[in-house]
C-alpha cells in the first residue's frame, strides 16, 4: 500500500553560542555518552550556525538540548548543507539543512509497508542522493519548513511538537 503523507510545516529564528548542555532529568532521550561527546558539532561544521539557531529556538520553547551531534544524514538530499542529531528532553531527532534560500517546500513523502517494514521515498526537489528508500523496522515521522527537515523515529508527538514549535515562531 502506497500512501502520500503530508509533512508538518515549520519556521525558525534565533541564535545561541552553545550546542551542548547536559541535564539529569529523566526523559525520552538517552542523554549523551562520553563517546558521543567526541562527535559534537564544532564551529567548522557547515551546519554549525544553523544548529546554533535551532538550539536557541528549541530552548526558548522549553526543550532541554542535551547535545547536538554530527549526523549520518549530512548528505541525504542533493545540495544539502548538512545535518545534526539532536538529543533533547523531549526525544531525539535529526535536523537536515539546506543552504538558504533553498527549501524543502516541494518535497513529498511516500510511505509504504512491506513485510512488516516501513519504506519511505521522496518526490520533488531537492531529490535524495540515493534512489533507495529509507527502510525502517519502525514508523518514522517527518516535519519540514523552509530549509529545515526533521526526522523523528517512533514519536509522532515529537514530530508534531517540532511542527507546532516552528509554525509558531
Amino acid at each position: 500500500m502506497l500512501r502520500r503523507i503530508l509533512l508538518v510545516c515549520i519556521p525558525f529564528v534565533v541564535a545561541t553560542p552553545c550546542l551542548w548542555a547536559q541535564d539529569t532529568s529523566p526523559a525520552r532521550s538517552q542523554g549523551c555518552s562520553s563517546k558521543e561527546l567526541t562527535a559534537l558539532l564544532t564551529p567548522t561544521d557547515p551546519v554549525y550556525a544553523e544548529s546554533v539557531e535551532l538550539t536557541q529556538e528549541l530552548e526558548n520553547r522549553g526543550y532541554v538540548v542535551r547535545c547536538v551531534l554530527q549526523s549520518k544524514w549530512a548528505s541525504f538530499f542533493h545540495g544539502q548543507l548538512g545535518a545534526a542529531l539532536y538529543r533533547t528532553s523531549r526525544g531525539d531527532f535529526e535536523a537536515l539543512f539546506l543552504t538558504k534560500p533553498q527549501t524543502f517546500d516541494s518535497v513529498r513523502l511516500l510511505e509504504r509497508q512491506q513485510n512488516g517494514r516501513y519504506l519511505y521515498s521522496f518526490e520533488g526537489s531537492p531529490r535524495p542522493s540515493s534512489a533507495s528508500p529509507i527502510d525502517s523496522n519502525r514508523r518514522t515521522f517527518f516535519a519540514k519548513r523552509s530549509n529545515r527537515f526533521f526526522i523523528a523515529w517512533d514519536s509522532m508527538q515529537l514530530a508534531t511538537d517540532l511542527g507546532e514549535l516552528l509554525n509558531s515562531a
